[in-house]
C-alpha cells in the first residue's frame, strides 16, 4: 500500500462512517416527542438546517481532515503527501459527490418521520416540548450528513491511483487556514505517522552486501566467490568422509589422511593391501595403492602357505607315520564290534 494511503487521519475520519445509525437513531427520538401540528413545515425545517450548511460546507471549504475535536494540525507541520491530499479534496468530483450524499439521508428522513410515534414511550425527551424535539432531531439530522460526507470524500481520495496522486502537487501552506474549515487549537502533532518505513534490500546478492564488525561500526565487504564460466563454483570440495575441524584456542589441529583398505578375495591373497589415499588438498595427487605380487614358489611376502604332499604331489622330506621310530611302542587300541 502506498505511504500516503497509511495517513492515519484518512482512516479515523472513514470510521466515522459508523456514528451514522446512530445520529440517525437520536433523530427519531427528537421526532417522538409530542405531536406534529405542522407536518411539512417540520420537514421543510429538518432538511434545511441538516442539510444546507453540510453541503455548503463542502462545497466552499472542505472540511480539514488532519484534525480532530478541539485540536488541528498546524498548516506548517504538514508533509508533502499531507498536502496533496489537501489538494485532492479541493477536485471537482469530491464537491460532486458531496452533492449526492444526502439523498440516501432525505429518504431515510421521509420514512422516519411516520413511524416516530413508535418511539414515544422511549425518548429521554418526553417532558419536552414538540419545538424542543424538532431542534434535537434537526441538529442529529445535520451531524448524520456530516460523519457521511467526510468518509464519502475520504473514500473518494483513497480511490486515487497512485500515478495520479503522484502528478498532484502539495497545497500551498498559506492558503489553508482560508480554503478549509477547521475548528481547534493549531498544534504541531496529533496523530502518529503511521507510513511504512524504507527497510534494506534483501534481494542483493550476498557478494554486494557489507559484514559490520561488532564494536567498530565499519563495514567490511564479503570476500566474493569465483566462479566458472558456466556459474558453478570451482572451489574444489572436500574428499568423503573428511570433515572441517574448528581449531580450538587458535592452534591448527593436525588432519587425519582418510585412506581405504580393500581385502582381496583370490585364493592365495591373505594380507590385506591398502588402496589409494586420497589427498584432502589436493584430490588429483592421490597415491597408486600398493600391490605384491605372487612369488614363483607361492610365497606372497613373508608368508608361506601350507603344503599338502597329495595335493602339490611332493613327497619329498615326508616321512611316513607308519614307518617312524618311536621312543616306545603305540598301545594297542581294543576295538569292540557294534552290536545292533
Amino acid at each position: 500500500m502506498a505511504p500516503w494511503r497509511c495517513d492515519p487521519y484518512l482512516w479515523v475520519h472513514l470510521a466515522g462512517l459508523a456514528t451514522v445509525p446512530l445520529w440517525l437513531d437520536l433523530c427519531l427520538l427528537g421526532l417522538a416527542v409530542g405531536n406534529p401540528t405542522l407536518p411539512e413545515l417540520e420537514l421543510g425545517v429538518l432538511i434545511v438546517l441538516g442539510v444546507l450548511p453540510v453541503l455548503a460546507m463542502q462545497l466552499r471549504q472542505p472540511f480539514y481532515i488532519f484534525s480532530l475535536p478541539g485540536l488541528a494540525l498546524r498548516p506548517g507541520a504538514l508533509q508533502d503527501d499531507q498536502r496533496r491530499l489537501l489538494s485532492q479534496f479541493r477536485r471537482w468530483r469530491v464537491r460532486l459527490g458531496a452533492l449526492l450524499v444526502p439523498v440516501p439521508l432525505v429518504w431515510v428522513l421521509l420514512k422516519l418521520y411516520p413511524l416516530a410515534f413508535l418511539a414515544r414511550e422511549l425518548t429521554p425527551f418526553g417532558d419536552w416540548g414538540r419545538w424542543e424535539g424538532v431542534a434535537i432531531a434537526a441538529l442529529s439530522f445535520a451531524m448524520a450528513n456530516l460523519f457521511l460526507q467526510i468518509p464519502v470524500a475520504v473514500l473518494q481520495v483513497l480511490a486515487t491511483p497512485n500515478r495520479a496522486m503522484a502528478s498532484v502537487s502539495p497545497y500551498p501552506t498559506a492558503t489553508v487556514a482560508a480554503d478549509f474549515t477547521w475548528i481547534g487549537l493549531p498544534v504541531g502533532k496529533i496523530l502518529p505517522d503511521l507510513a511504512p518505513r524504507p527497510t534494506a534490500d534483501l534481494s542483493a546478492p550476498p557478494s554486494a552486501q557489507g559484514v559490520e564488525i561488532q564494536g567498530s561500526g565499519t563495514a567490511v565487504d564479503a570476500p566474493a566467490v569465483h566462479s566458472g564460466s558456466d556459474g558453478a563454483n570451482t572451489e574444489p570440495p572436500l574428499s568423503s568422509g573428511v570433515e572441517a575441524v574448528e581449531p580450538i584456542g587458535g592452534e591448527d589441529l593436525p588432519q587425519a589422511e582418510p585412506s581405504q583398505t580393500v581385502v582381496h578375495d583370490a585364493p592365495g591373497w591373505s594380507e590385506v593391501a591398502p588402496a589409494a589415499v586420497v589427498d584432502g588438498t589436493n584430490p588429483e595427487d592421490a597415491a597408486a595403492p600398493a600391490t605384491a605380487e605372487p612369488a614363483a614358489d607361492g610365497a606372497v611376502g613373508n608368508y608361506w602357505p601350507l603344503r599338502h604332499p597329495e595335493v602339490n604331489g611332493d613327497s619329498d622330506g615326508v616321512i611316513d607315520p607308519d614307518e617312524a621310530d618311536y621312543p616306545q611302542s603305540l598301545p594297542a587300541i581294543a576295538t569292540t564290534p557294534n552290536i545292533r
